[in-house]
């Protein structure tokens, strides 16, 4: 079962959290929707933006919806 909304219009303003640093920044939130992508502004720099397939934030094993907390053993 998907956490992330079945209509891809109700994404813009969520936050998400992403599971790994390639881009970066961990904590991001939708700001805008561009046919089958949504825009994703870094909460820490929002001219930091990215645009990704709104599918992509089911897959769990990146993204995480809400703003999570580090773990411990990370700066």
């Amino acid at each position: 079962m998907s956490l992330a909304p079945t209509d891809p219009t109700r994404l813009v303003g969520s936050a998400w959290t992403r599971g790994d640093t390639v881009w970066r920044y961990r904590h991001w939130h939708v700001v805008a929707k561009h046919g089958d992508e949504v825009e994703l502004a870094a909460v820490l720099a929002p001219r930091e933006r990215r645009r990704v397939a709104w599918r992509a934030l089911r897959d769990r094993a990146v993204w995480q919806p809400g703003w999570q907390a580090l773990p411990p053993d990370q700066p």
